[in-house]
């Protein structure tokens, strides 16, 4: 090694990124094995209010059809089945924090592996077939944010002080997905605010705050949808310039908040049958790397 090798990030700033994401992936598997060991998740509300809510909402034929032969040959195998899905998933969280080397590596492509499983079975692709994708409406699922921490902590030299560009970018083709004519249409803007609480299951309290924004969203669709658009725009510029500090940040939580309790309505967890925290949690983190990345980043 020559004193002209180009420096990525020391070793020291590298381990500290990993960490957190060792932990706060592993953190999250944890908790979505907990939760599948809801009572709830022993009866056949998971394929009613989850799976099947997904499948039968505007999924190609194919997708609908697989969607519901994975979910009756999971609920033919009750209890066992749904302890066995807890047990896998809080086993890759532990592995995920517990484990280093080759074992660590064999963990995070399971991680990899049983994420598309859950994107293509349970989550319906996150939605992005239906015709009608929008992030703020939980596309495109939780589970490729999952899949992304996976590969940086497999393949950390990706990450690099311009990985901001890739949030950038995320956040830019968020913006652009939102601008598509379907999403200015009434029915459309209340049907984000609306579809994850469709079942009726979440609390008067939770109804009657996603009612409040259905309403909106139906009445001044144009409106609220140029909000969205905004500040999805917004954080397009701020990650792709590198000014995430300070106010970008700020409303970086401040929207992800928003999303995971509207919208979201809190990751459906007074339901009994949510099976994630959301979209918000993994992706933080993931923002949260390049923000610190680009912090560390040595002047000159």
């Amino acid at each position: 090694m020559t004193a002209v090798d180009t420096p990525r990030v020391n070793t020291a700033e590298s381990m500290a990124w990993t960490r957190v994401l060792r932990w706060g992936f592993g953190l999250l598997w944890i908790i979505d094995g907990l939760l599948k060991l809801q009572p709830a998740m022993f009866t056949g509300n998971l394929i009613s209010n989850v799976v099947g809510a997904n499948a039968t909402d505007n999924q190609p034929n194919w997708l609908y059809h697989l969607m519901i032969g994975g979910a009756n040959v999971w609920h033919a195998g009750l209890p066992y089945t749904t302890i066995a899905m807890a047990l896998f998933e809080m086993a890759l969280g532990v592995g995920l924090i517990a484990l280093r080397g080759r074992a660590l590596r064999l963990t995070l492509w399971t991680v990899i592996a049983w994420s598309v499983v859950v994107w293509v079975m349970a989550e319906g692709m996150g939605g992005v077939l239906t015709g009608s994708p929008a992030f703020p409406g939980d596309s495109p699922g939780s589970t490729p944010f999952y899949v992304m921490g996976a590969l940086l902590l497999l393949y950390p030299h990706w990450v690099t002080p311009r990985f901001h560009r890739w949030a950038g970018a995320f956040w830019g083709a968020a913006a652009l997905v939102q601008c598509l004519p379907y999403n200015w249409t009434a029915s459309n803007l209340a049907g984000i605010f609306g579809n994850v609480t469709m079942n009726g299951s979440e609390p008067a309290w939770v109804d009657r705050l996603n009612n409040a924004f259905i309403v909106l969203g139906f009445h001044h669709p144009v409106s609220i949808n140029a909000i969205l658009v905004l500040v999805m725009a917004v954080l397009a510029i701020g990650y792709g310039t590198g000014r995430i500090q300070g106010p970008i940040w700020t409303l970086t939580i401040l929207w992800l908040v928003f999303l995971w309790a509207v919208p979201q309505a809190f990751g459906t967890l007074f339901t009994g049958t949510g099976t994630d925290l959301g979209n918000e949690f993994p992706l933080i983190l993931l923002l949260w790397v390049a923000k610190d990345v680009l912090h560390r980043q040595p002047a000159g």
